[in-house]
């Protein structure tokens, strides 16, 4: 059985979803450039001025964007290793994708945290390659650190892309099935394993749904119908998110369950919303909403400790913290967007062009002529 769904091109870049991009990192920067530096969340308060916004649910709980960011992934991953014809190929447009990006931000932070930032932050070599990998530093040396705190998803996210093309290369298309049994073993894992290091470095129990969630919306985004299993797969997903939120567990403990429960079902209806067509998304498709989510990777490498260190040496300065906020904000948008036009875009390009002139070699890293676009 199916329900006949709206007909979508195939579009190399999906404006929705940049949209969905702006709004996840909207969330996180208030987060990051609020009460996360402050008390309660900091106790060390490294940026005090923020706490002013303590309390507010919006800033409170930003950090959910990047459950929102999970989802988008598990769309987009499904989307580029259908367009890949070799698992190296998938591995290459990861790494042309994600690495250029990465390499200069972690630059740039590291050499303003030295300059600016506080004497905690002073990340050490051993940080900074664990950064750019990205590898979590912790499971080699305790008491290391990201070059910046954000950078733990990409570790995340990392597993993720390999979880995925593994799986799509063993199953192909029928991707759905055996990855609901991944999402299941993963979930029973959690209580079979409760101790195991090993286990929650490979699967990421607490984040895996969100990415079943995303896979699942590919899938009946790209093959205009919604399947039985798919249907199943995207509640089971629902299911375990909305179990961890109702009960603290986890990543959760610690906040209020209502206000995560509504965030995360806040979530769901916006893929419902997306994958029926529904005008109301129209406002996520405007163009200012386009350029944020375009540069959204950018911005969220850039902005964490290199805004802060600079809002917390303005502050010292006598700057009124909500004179430098959107003095801040201004800034790191131009630095993403520039970091967007003339380092993710062109070294892309770049890395891609160089490994199709050089595909004659090896049939692995083959990169067809017709690339997909910088959703993939």
């Amino acid at each position: 059985m199916s329900e006949d769904l709206p007909s979508h091109p195939p579009p190399n870049r999906i404006a929705t979803l940049d949209g969905f991009r702006a709004l996840a990192i909207c969330s996180v920067l208030a987060f990051h450039y609020t009460v996360r530096w402050a008390p309660k969340h900091d106790p060390v308060s490294h940026l005090p001025a923020g706490a002013i916004f303590a309390g507010i649910a919006p800033f409170e709980y930003g950090w959910l964007g990047v459950e929102l960011f999970f989802v988008i992934s598990g769309f987009v991953i499904l989307m580029t290793l259908e367009r890949c014809a070799t698992i190296g190929e998938f591995a290459l447009r990861r790494i042309a994708r994600i690495s250029p990006a990465l390499f200069c931000a972690a630059i740039a932070t590291s050499l303003v945290i030295f300059l600016l930032g506080p004497a905690d932050w002073h990340p050490t070599l051993f940080d900074f390659l664990c950064s750019i990998v990205p590898i979590d530093p912790k499971l080699f040396v305790a008491g290391s650190q990201w070059v910046d705190g954000a950078y733990w998803t990409l570790w995340v996210e990392a597993r993720f892309y390999i979880l995925a093309a593994l799986t799509y290369w063993l199953f192909g298309r029928k991707i759905v099935a055996p990855w609901l049994a991944l999402q299941i073993f993963v979930f029973a894992g959690r209580f079979v394993f409760p101790q195991s290091t090993v286990f929650e470095v490979v699967f990421f129990p607490e984040y895996f749904p969100y990415f079943t969630l995303g896979i699942c919306a590919y899938e009946i985004y790209s093959k205009k119908t919604a399947p039985i299993a798919v249907i199943a797969a995207a509640m089971i997903a629902a299911t375990l998110i909305l179990l961890q939120a109702s009960f603290g567990m986890e990543l959760y403990g610690g906040n209020t369950p209502w206000i995560i429960v509504s965030v995360n079902l806040a979530i769901f209806g916006l893929f419902v919303l997306f994958l029926t067509d529904h005008p109301v998304l129209g406002v996520f498709r405007l163009g200012a909403m386009v350029w944020l989510g375009e540069i959204s990777y950018s911005l969220y490498l850039l902005h964490q400790n290199i805004g802060v260190s600079l809002m917390r040496r303005a502050t010292a300065f006598g700057i009124p913290y909500l004179v430098i906020l959107p003095v801040v904000v201004a800034l790191m948008l131009v630095l993403a967007r520039l970091s967007f036009l003339y380092i993710e875009k062109p070294a892309k390009r770049f890395l891609l062009d160089a490994a199709r002139r050089e595909s004659g070699t090896s049939r692995i890293w083959r990169i067809p002529r017709t690339t997909s676009g910088p959703n993939s």
